[in-house]
C-alpha cells in the first residue's frame, strides 16, 4: 500500500470510528428505549386489565344480589329469572326465556351436588351464539297449599355480552386492546374461549383471574374466568422501532460526513499554522529586543515615580505603599510589631533661604546617608516625605523601647556637621514615633499618630523623640473620623453582638434575648449604639448594618436550634431603626435569610420605637404586614416614651409591648407611676398582646411586675448583657435565683444619691408599699424563676 493510499485510509478511519459508535450507542439506547416503553405499557395493560376485572366481578357480585331478592320475592321470579326444584326441573319461569331457562337448569343439574352452597354461581351456559352466565339461591320454605313440590331454588341469569356491556367492557377497544375471556371447563378441566377480540392470543398477553363473589367462593378456589390483554400493536411498536433507526441512520450519517469535513478542516488548519509558526518566530525575535528595551524604560520610569528627583530617596508614594503593606502583614499576624517615624530637620527652612533649595537638598541627602548606614542590618525603609521630613518604616520592632532606641542611634548620627557650600553647618533633628501591633489601623491613622507625636516633641525642646500615646489625639474620635471608619467597619468585623435574656416572670426559664449591637472601634474601644449610630442613619450605612444584624442573628438562632433539645422554644429580637425601615429590599431580604438558615420565623422578633413609626407611617405599616404575615412578631419598644399614641397598637401588627423605664421606675416618692404601669399592663391584655418590662433590676420590682400581670422581665436582675454562648447556656441550665434580697439603689433625687445615679438607676426598685414593711421575709421577696445579678451595673446597654 502507497503512502497516498495510507493517507487517503486515514482521513476516512476518524469518521469510521466515530459512525461506530454512534451506531453502538443509539443501537444501546434504541434497545433500552423499546425495553422501558414495553415496561411501561406492561404496567399500564395489568393497570387495565386489574381493573377490568373489578368490574365484571362487581356484576357478578350484582347478579348474585338480584338471584337473592329473587329468592326472596313471594310472588314469583322476576325478570331473567325462574325457579326450580330440587332436581333441576323448571317450576316457574316467570318471563324468563323458555329455552334458556331449561339449558340451564340441566347444566345446573349436572353440576356435583356435594359443591353447591345455599348460593352460587355456574355457567357460563352455551345457549346459540351466546353464552350465559347464572346465579342460584336457595328460596325460604313456604307452605304448599295444595301443590304437589314447592320450589326449591331461584335462577338469575344474564348473557355474558350484557354483562361485559354494563361493565363497560368497550373502552378496552377505545384504548387500542386485544382481549379474551377464557374459563376452565370444570368437567374436562380444558380451557374455552367465551369472548375475545382476536381468535389467537399470544402468550405474552397480560392475565388476571376473574373470581365469583368471594361470598360462597372458598378462600383457595380457582378463578371462574380469566381476562387476557394486550395492546392492539404490540408491545414493542414497529412504527417506533422504524423511527429510531431512521433517526440514527441519519445522524450516523450526517456526523460521519461531518467528522471527515472536520479532519480535512484540521489537516488543512495544521498546514496553515506550520506557515504562521514561521513568520511568528521572526517576528517574537524581533519582539524580545523590543521588549527588552520597554523594559528598561519602564524600569527607569517606575524608579522615577517612586523616588524623589533631587535626592534620589524613596518618595512618599513609594512610602505609603510600604506602610499600606506591612499593616496587612500585621494585621494576618505575619508580623508581630511595627513603627513608623517622622524625622524633621531643624531649620531646614532657614537653609534653603540663605544657602538655596540644592543646599536644602544636599542636606536631606546627607542627613539620609547617615541614617542609611545607622539602621544597616535593619529591615526599614527610609524615605523623603516633605521639605525637611524623612519617613521611617521598621519592620518587626521587639518593642516600644525598641524602637526609641533606634530613634535615640539616629539622633547620635547628627551630632556631627554637616558640610554645605564649604560651610559646615550643625541641625538638630526631632523624632515622632508611633508603634504599631494591632493591623487594625489604617495608613493615613498610623501617619497622623506619628506626626501628632511629631507636633508634640517639636513643642517641647528638651524631648527630641516623642511617642504616640492614646491621649495625644483627643478623647473621642470626630464625627467625620467617625463616618469614615463606619463604612469600612463591616468590611473589618469591627461589630459584634450580645444578648440580654428576656425571662418568663411565671416560670423557670429564659424564652428569649434581646440582640445589642457594640462597635470594637480600634480607637476609640468599644462603642455603644447610642454613639454611632445616629451617624451611621444620617451617613445611610444603618442598612447594611442592620442586614448584617440580622443575618448573624439568624445564623445564631440555627446553631442554637441545633444544640438545644426540640422542647426549648426561643427567640432572638433585633432592634429596627427608620432609616432600616425605608429599607425596599428589608421584607425580601428577612425572607432570604430565613429560608437559607432553615429557621422558622417564630425564632426571630423585631423591636420598633414609636419614634421611627411615626417618620413614615405608610410604609412602615406595609412593611411590618409583611413581617407578620411571614410569622414574624413585632414588639412595640420604649412604650411610655415620645408619644405613647394607643393608635399605634391597633394600626400595626404588634403581639409584644416593651415597658420603658419612666414607667416602670417605682421610687418611694412616685406611688403614681405604680398605678399607671398597672393600667398598661391591663391594656395591654385587653388588646391581647403580651408585656416585657424593660431594665428590671430588683426582685421586688420583679414580684410587682409578677402581680400586676406582666408577662415577661428583662434587665440586669436577671441577667446582664452576654456573649452568645453565655446566652446558649441561659436557655439551657437557667432555673431560678436563690432567696436572695438584693440592696436596693436610691433613686436620682433621693437623699444618697451618687453623681452617677442618673446613669446607673434602676428601671424597677422597691414599690413604697414593699420597702415600708418591715416585716417582709426571704420567702416573701424569693420569686420563682429569677436570679438576681449582683455586683452588676443596671443599666440597659
Amino acid at each position: 500500500m502507497t503512502t497516498n493510499d495510507l493517507r487517503h485510509t486515514s482521513r476516512w478511519l476518524p469518521a469510521t470510528v466515530v459512525a461506530a459508535v454512534v451506531l453502538l450507542a443509539g443501537a444501546r439506547l434504541i434497545t433500552l428505549s423499546m425495553r422501558d416503553h414495553a415496561a411501561q405499557m406492561h404496567s399500564a395493560a395489568q393497570s387495565t386489565v386489574t381493573r377490568e376485572t373489578r368490574l365484571i366481578e362487581a356484576q357478578l357480585q350484582a347478579l348474585t344480589d338480584r338471584t337473592r331478592d329473587e329468592a326472596r320475592r313471594a310472588a314469583g321470579p322476576g325478570r331473567g329469572a325462574f325457579w326450580m326444584n330440587a332436581g333441576g326441573m323448571v317450576v316457574r319461569a316467570g318471563d324468563a326465556d323458555t329455552a334458556v331457562s331449561p339449558a340451564l337448569a340441566n347444566e345446573w343439574a349436572v353440576t356435583a351436588a356435594s359443591a353447591r352452597g345455599p348460593t352460587g354461581i355456574f355457567g357460563p351456559v352455551r345457549y346459540g351464539s351466546q353464552w350465559v352466565i347464572a346465579a342460584y339461591a336457595a328460596i325460604e320454605a313456604r307452605p304448599a297449599k295444595g301443590k304437589a313440590e314447592s320450589p326449591a331454588w331461584a335462577v338469575g341469569y344474564e348473557s355474558l355480552d350484557g354483562l361485559l356491556v354494563r361493565a363497560g367492557f368497550g373502552r378496552l377497544v377505545k384504548d387500542g386492546y386485544d382481549f379474551e375471556i377464557t374459563q376452565a371447563d370444570p368437567l374436562t378441566h380444558r380451557v374455552r374461549e367465551l369472548f375475545g377480540s382476536r381468535p389467537d392470543m399470544p402468550a405474552d398477553a397480560v392475565a388476571s383471574a376473574i373470581h365469583a363473589p368471594a361470598a360462597f367462593s372458598p378462600p383457595n378456589a380457582s378463578a371462574y374466568l380469566q381476562l387476557a390483554l394486550r395492546p392492539r400493536s404490540g408491545w414493542y411498536p414497529t412504527l417506533d422501532l422504524v423511527t429510531k433507526t431512521g433517526l440514527l441512520l441519519l445522524l450516523a450519517w450526517m456526523l460521519v460526513f461531518g467528522a471527515y469535513e472536520l479532519t480535512a478542516s484540521l489537516r488543512r488548519t495544521q498546514s496553515a499554522l506550520a506557515q504562521v509558526r514561521k513568520r511568528l518566530q521572526a517576528v517574537n525575535e524581533r519582539l524580545v529586543a523590543e521588549i527588552e528595551q520597554h523594559l528598561a524604560l519602564q524600569r527607569s520610569l517606575e524608579h522615577a515615580r517612586h523616588h524623589d528627583p533631587f535626592t534620589g530617596l524613596p518618595n512618599r508614594r513609594y512610602f505609603m505603599d510600604q506602610l499600606d503593606r506591612a499593616l496587612r502583614e500585621v494585621r494576618t499576624r505575619r508580623r508581630q510589631r511595627i513603627a513608623l517615624a517622622l524625622i524633621e530637620i531643624d531649620r531646614f527652612k532657614l537653609i534653603n533661604d540663605t544657602l538655596g533649595h540644592t543646599a536644602g537638598d544636599e542636606l536631606m541627602l546627607q542627613a539620609a546617608q547617615r541614617f542609611a548606614k545607622a539602621l544597616t542590618g535593619m529591615q526599614c525603609v527610609l524615605a523623603h516625605w516633605e521639605g525637611g521630613q524623612l519617613a521611617l518604616l521598621l519592620y518587626d520592632v521587639i518593642s516600644p523601647e525598641a524602637a526609641q532606641a533606634v530613634a535615640g542611634k539616629l539622633l547620635s548620627v547628627r551630632q556631627e556637621p554637616f558640610t554645605l557650600r564649604q560651610h559646615r553647618i550643625s541641625v538638630a533633628s526631632r523624632i515622632g514615633l508611633s508603634c504599631i501591633d494591632s493591623g487594625l489601623q489604617r495608613a493615613e491613622e498610623a501617619l497622623r499618630e506619628a506626626d501628632i507625636a511629631l507636633s508634640l516633641a517639636k513643642r517641647q525642646p528638651a524631648q527630641p523623640i516623642v511617642a504616640y500615646t492614646p491621649g495625644m489625639g483627643g478623647a473621642a474620635v470626630s464625627l467625620v473620623s467617625l463616618e469614615a471608619d463606619l463604612h469600612i467597619a463591616l468590611d473589618r468585623r469591627q461589630f459584634r453582638l450580645l444578648f440580654q435574656p428576656i425571662v418568663d416572670l411565671r416560670g423557670r426559664r429564659v424564652v428569649g434575648a434581646e440582640t445589642l449591637l457594640r462597635w470594637r472601634h480600634p480607637v476609640e474601644g468599644m462603642l455603644t449604639p447610642e454613639k454611632f449610630l445616629p451617624i451611621a442613619e444620617e451617613a445611610g450605612v444603618i442598612v447594611p448594618v442592620t442586614r448584617w444584624v440580622i443575618h448573624r442573628v439568624c445564623r445564631l438562632a440555627a446553631e442554637w436550634r441545633q444544640r438545644l433539645p426540640q422542647a426549648i422554644d426561643f427567640y432572638l429580637s433585633v432592634n429596627l431603626s427608620a432609616a432600616a425601615l425605608r429599607d425596599p429590599g428589608l421584607r425580601e431580604y428577612v425572607a432570604q435569610v430565613l429560608q437559607d438558615t432553615h429557621i422558622s420565623p417564630r425564632n426571630l422578633k423585631f423591636e420598633l420605637t414609636e419614634g421611627g413609626l411615626i417618620s413614615n407611617v405608610s410604609a412602615a405599616r406595609e412593611l411590618l404586614n409583611g413581617f407578620h404575615s411571614m410569622g414574624i412578631e413585632l414588639m412595640l419598644d420604649d412604650f411610655g416614651t415620645g408619644y405613647s399614641s394607643l393608635s399605634y397598637l391597633q394600626l400595626f401588627p404588634f403581639s409584644y409591648v416593651k415597658i420603658d423605664r419612666p414607667l416602670v421606675n417605682w421610687t418611694g416618692s412616685e406611688r403614681s407611676n405604680n398605678a399607671i404601669t398597672s393600667a398598661i399592663l391591663q391594656m395591654t391584655s385587653n388588646l391581647g398582646l403580651r408585656a416585657v418590662a424593660e431594665v428590671v433590676e430588683t426582685q421586688a420590682a420583679a414580684q410587682a411586675l409578677q402581680r400586676m400581670g406582666c408577662d415577661f422581665g428583662q434587665g440586669h436582675f436577671f441577667c446582664e448583657p452576654v456573649e452568645a454562648e453565655e446566652a446558649l447556656r441561659q436557655l439551657r441550665t437557667y432555673t431560678g435565683p436563690p432567696a436572695v434580697v438584693p440592696v436596693v439603689r436610691p433613686a436620682a433625687g433621693q437623699a444618697g444619691a451618687s453623681e452617677g445615679a442618673g446613669d446607673y438607676s434602676p428601671t424597677v426598685v422597691l414599690p413604697p408599699e414593699m420597702s415600708e414593711d418591715s416585716s417582709i421575709n426571704d420567702d416573701t421577696l424569693a420569686l420563682t424563676g429569677l436570679s438576681p445579678r449582683a455586683g452588676q451595673s443596671p443599666r440597659r446597654t
